[in-house]
């Protein structure tokens, strides 16, 4: 039996031997969304500082064009829409550093983690620049499916089930969510609401997504995201008297209820009135702590970790992972284009370097993976490398003002805009 063969044996019995929870529907909640929001509203930020109030004296908030390129991070598209980061969705690796923190306190450490693979997989080595959304003739960008952008989102489809469309926000997701944080007791969307999301969606798509990609960077980002709801989006800081509440997460993400539907149709992202972004940074640590004990462990998606299951598994022995990853990720650079697969990891390593991750810090060994270990079956019908035609087309970039997803795609739905 080959390695490759060995490693998804034990993926598979990874998968089979992780706990399988049944996630209650609640389709009562589901059906009355109107008056689960209803029960959200009002909670009030305490104890905020009035420095931190967003957005700051002219970045105020200018809805984006057809041209402007968005896509499945609402954070950003965020801070575009204000003026934060370029409004045509084209950014760089220092611009994305410096907006992150100064739109939502993100810790350097975690936003130069994060850039540096979305250049790396996404956008332009020699310019560090990358696109929100989706890059000329729909090649690169953040759409690019299972590279940052990753299955299991908290509001977005999986690329295989959307058909190509994992970036606007769907109605039925988001009403799920919702349904969520009305069981709260403060009626918030907390790491424990956000926890419940992470079940129900890694379940729906175990179940349903024959092409669930769930790989160690890719993986992380995802699990991350959830977290990133209360800590980022909260109005105020989490856990010191910040508030997590509906009116300020459904904003940010851009999910505006229609009543008569009972939908939520897509629009900008934007930050609600009177809304103050969290008082300390939060970075690396802060957030793998956060999937790794709070998030993940609702629901045990297997991925491919020796560490799964034992104490060793870790902040730094996930840190370790992602950075032996650098050298096994394909880079987006085109055929017949000069770059090196080698000084595009150079440069990757050397960022993280400047804020102190590397394999010294981490003890991290030396030995890598094969990307198609990463990635097995990836040029099957289907896969990230072979998607149909109706796939691409579904990659473009993002397109407000309408309905995505009223109902679960349990098989690949291609026409996903409903009534709204």
């Amino acid at each position: 039996m080959t390695g490759k063969e060995d490693f998804l044996r034990t993926l598979k019995e990874q998968r089979d031997a992780a706990p399988q929870p049944q996630v209650e529907k609640r389709q009562g909640l589901l059906d009355n969304v109107v008056g689960a929001v209803g029960g959200l509203l009002g909670s009030i930020a305490q104890s905020v500082n009035p420095d931190n109030r967003r957005p700051e004296e002219g970045y105020e908030f200018i809805a984006p064009g057809p041209d402007d390129s968005r896509g499945p991070c609402p954070g950003l598209n965020l801070l575009a829409n204000h003026g934060y980061l370029p409004r045509d969705g084209f950014v760089n690796y220092e611009q994305v550093v410096e907006a992150t923190s100064r739109g939502f306190n993100m810790g350097a450490d975690l936003s130069t983690l994060l850039t540096v693979f979305s250049i790396l997989a996404n956008g332009d080595i020699a310019d560090q620049s990358f696109y929100l959304g989706s890059g000329p003739g729909n090649v690169g960008g953040l759409n690019r499916h299972s590279t940052v952008e990753a299955d299991v989102s908290p509001n977005r489809e999986d690329y295989y089930l959307g058909c190509g469309d994992n970036h606007h926000i769907s109605s039925r997701l988001f009403k799920q969510n919702t349904a969520f944080a009305s069981e709260d007791a403060n009626k918030e969307f907390t790491l424990e609401t956000m926890a419940k999301q992470w079940a129900a969606n890694a379940q729906f798509s175990q179940d349903n997504n024959p092409f669930l990609y769930f790989f160690p960077f890719p993986s992380i980002v995802a699990l991350g995201a959830y977290a990133f709801y209360p800590n980022f989006f909260s109005n105020g800081t989490y856990g010191d008297g910040g508030v997590a509440n509906f009116e300020s997460i459904s904003s940010i993400i851009g999910a505006k209820l229609n009543e008569e539907t009972g939908e939520f149709e897509y629009v900008p992202e934007r930050w609600p009135e009177n809304w103050y972004r969290r008082s300390t940074p939060y970075g690396v640590i802060p957030a793998l702590t956060d999937v790794l004990t709070r998030i993940y462990p609702a629901y045990l998606l297997p991925m491919p970790f020796g560490q799964l299951g034992s104490d060793n598994l870790s902040p730094q022995t996930i840190l370790c992972v992602i950075y032996q990853g650098l050298q096994s990720i394909q880079p987006l650079a085109l055929e017949g284009q000069t770059r090196s697969l080698t000084g595009a990891i150079t440069w990757s390593l050397g960022k993280l370097a400047d804020v102190g991750l590397s394999d010294t810090i981490l003890g991290c060994p030396t030995s890598t993976l094969s990307n198609d270990w990463l990635v097995a079956n990836a040029s099957m019908a289907g896969g990230p490398l072979n998607p149909p035609t109706d796939y691409v087309e579904n990659a473009g970039n993002n397109v407000f003002g309408q309905t995505y997803f009223c109902e679960a795609p349990t098989e690949p739905t291609c026409n996903n805009e409903c009534s709204a």
